[in-house]
């Protein structure tokens, strides 16, 4: 009789301990559509290679025994096709950095992802949950030659007494963090000086022949 005690009590014990450390994770799987892009495409052909690191792009975070997943690879590959889809009038989606000078493309853009930064309600004064993304957009020509590397830094943020639980918070803070991005990356890669310099650039070569 004590033998089977203690084996219920083992069994017990287990689940106990079980439930405790599934109840300190969270996984989140980030989906979603995201706003068109309205701006006039410019006339040019680009490579927008999206390698596995960035399409299969999983951030993890442990911290006081809680355990956070945020599965953003799908969502942020979406979200980079779409936009340059709409920026140029040409855009071809690619695994790897192609041999440029054997490839019709004016511009070959690779995105990363630098940093992302969860800070949950009990770490801030403001009882929100917020996630910072940091992008890296390094942009070649044609001749494979660098012409400018471009910082992107995103933020979202959600208050807690809108959403039932930390999934869907979590979730809706990185959304709008990826739209954030989006915005920054529509609005301003025209912007970047030595992109509208590489314009002016081939708009005269163009023109010249």
């Amino acid at each position: 009789m004590a033998i089977v005690l203690n084996t219920k009590f083992s069994l017990g014990l287990t689940i106990i301990v079980y439930l405790l450390l599934t109840g300190c994770s969270t996984h989140v799987v980030v989906t979603g559509e995201h706003p068109p892009v309205l701006v006039q495409p410019l006339d040019y052909n680009v490579g927008l290679v999206l390698n596995s690191s960035f399409t299969d792009y999983s951030f993890t975070r442990e911290k006081d025994d809680q355990k956070i997943i945020i599965t953003l690879g799908d969502s942020q590959t979406q979200l980079f096709s779409q936009i340059f889809e709409g920026i140029f009038t040409s855009t071809q989606r690619l695994q790897v950095k192609p041999q440029i000078t054997t490839n019709l493309m004016d511009l070959v853009v690779i995105p990363r992802v630098e940093k992302l930064q969860v800070s949950m309600p009990d770490e801030t004064s403001l009882n929100v949950f917020e996630v910072w993304i940091q992008y890296k957009l390094e942009i070649f020509d044609t001749n494979s030659a660098l012409i400018t590397e471009w910082s992107v830094s995103s933020y979202g943020r959600t208050q807690t007494r809108f959403l039932k639980s930390t999934e869907s918070a979590l979730h809706q803070a990185t959304n709008s963090a990826l739209r954030d991005a989006g915005a920054q990356i529509v609005i301003g890669f025209n912007r970047i000086p030595k992109i509208r310099d590489w314009v002016k650039r081939k708009t005269g070569s163009n023109n010249a022949r």
